[in-house]
């Protein structure tokens, strides 16, 4: 499965900026975590950018995540989030419970307000990213369009 981040910078307020929510709103269901949480240390790669509106009709287009720089209400300081759709067969697995339970990962409603860690339905999931140490590897980055 290849993964496709998009990147959105917003202002960090009480409630998630509208375009943030918009964003969000575009992503598919996500049935699998496991990928993702290899992936997520490359929300902090040298070369993520903010992307502006992308073309949903378009395959490569179609990002699993997207990495919110802020803006996501609860988001610590200097961390990223990958946000992503859960399906509810990734929600009824008990490994992403386990993954939940470790910390590390928010649950939120449609709008993005935070919810307990124990939601059942959750809209969406973030992985809080942290800032590494030294800039992470593996990660490639796309060419431009």
């Amino acid at each position: 499965m290849a993964l496709a981040f998009c990147a959105i910078a917003a202002s960090a307020t009480a409630q998630a900026p509208a375009g943030v929510r918009d964003a969000v709103q575009r992503l598919s269901a996500t049935a699998a975590l496991e990928a993702l949480l290899r992936a997520a240390p490359c929300a902090f790669a040298p070369f993520t950018r903010h992307l502006d509106r992308l073309p949903s009709n378009l395959p490569w287009a179609q990002p699993v995540a997207i990495v919110l720089f802020d803006g996501l209400p609860g988001l610590p300081t200097g961390h990223r989030a990958v946000v992503l759709r859960p399906t509810r067969e990734l929600m009824a697995r008990a490994a992403t419970r386990q993954v939940i339970a470790q910390g590390g990962v928010s649950l939120h409603a449609v709008d993005l307000s935070p919810l307990p860690a124990d939601a059942p339905t959750p809209s969406f999931l973030a992985l809080l990213v942290t800032p590494p140490a030294t800039p992470p590897e593996g990660c490639v980055a796309q060419p431009p369009r």
